[in-house]
């Protein structure tokens, strides 16, 4: 199994630089997308960086679980109660960019687990790691009594909306975003949502099984 392949552990602050490589990788577009509305030279790697190194925030070290091969790590997730998305904004002044994705902020079910991110290093993919950290978002989710698992994903990623309804989500909402020049997504964001209490049957495992697992590595992750 995948899970004793690569075990999957709670990151620790000396993740950080891997944590950020794997998070662009997963929504690095929509995040350089909001911050070159600032400073068209911005970067979104270091960014996640800083944001992972804080001990607190969505986006922080003590909210990922990574997976390991050996020493290295080779994928990573990023999920907290979807709640907490509105404690970080609330009260804040949202640039033009982030007053344009707020309609897929505006979709959470704040009574849900959000996996907010959710990537696979290129050299591990198709190996089950994927598939491995979210089932490992789901058992987290279980353990701290949530209904749900719920993720934002754009409805141009067909491969991972496949993966998702394989591994038993299912879509919940739609959020339509004006079309915008420097925004490289068209059709607007799924939010999906799967019970904690699902459990697969053997040709939910097998459709899994044939599923691109490129797909869970990629662009599951909020705007905010």
């Amino acid at each position: 199994m995948a899970q004793r392949r690569f075990p999957i552990r709670r990151a620790a602050s000396r993740d950080t630089r891997l944590i950020a490589k794997l998070a662009n990788m997963a929504g690095g577009d929509t995040l350089a997308f909001i911050l070159r509305g600032i400073d068209s030279t911005a970067e979104a790697t270091p960014t996640y960086r800083q944001m992972a190194a804080e001990p607190t925030g969505i986006y922080s070290y003590q909210n990922c679980l990574v997976a390991a091969s050996g020493s290295r790590i080779v994928g990573m997730a990023n999920a907290f109660p979807a709640r907490l998305i509105e404690r970080e904004i609330a009260g804040a002044v949202l640039t033009e960019r982030e007053e344009l994705l707020r309609p897929r902020t505006e979709l959470n079910d704040p009574t849900s687990f959000l996996l907010n991110n959710i990537a696979v290093l290129r050299s591990h993919r198709r190996l089950g790691v994927g598939a491995a950290l979210l089932a490992a978002v789901v058992n987290e989710a279980k353990q701290q009594s949530f209904p749900s698992v719920t993720l934002h994903v754009w409805a141009d990623n067909t491969e991972a909306i496949a993966f998702y309804l394989a591994a038993g989500f299912k879509e919940l909402g739609h959020a339509e975003i004006p079309w915008h020049p420097d925004l490289p997504h068209t059709g607007g964001s799924l939010l999906m949502t799967r019970p904690v209490g699902f459990e697969r049957d053997e040709s939910v495992r097998r459709r899994l099984a044939t599923v691109s697992q490129d797909s869970a590595d990629e662009r599951a992750s909020t705007s905010a």
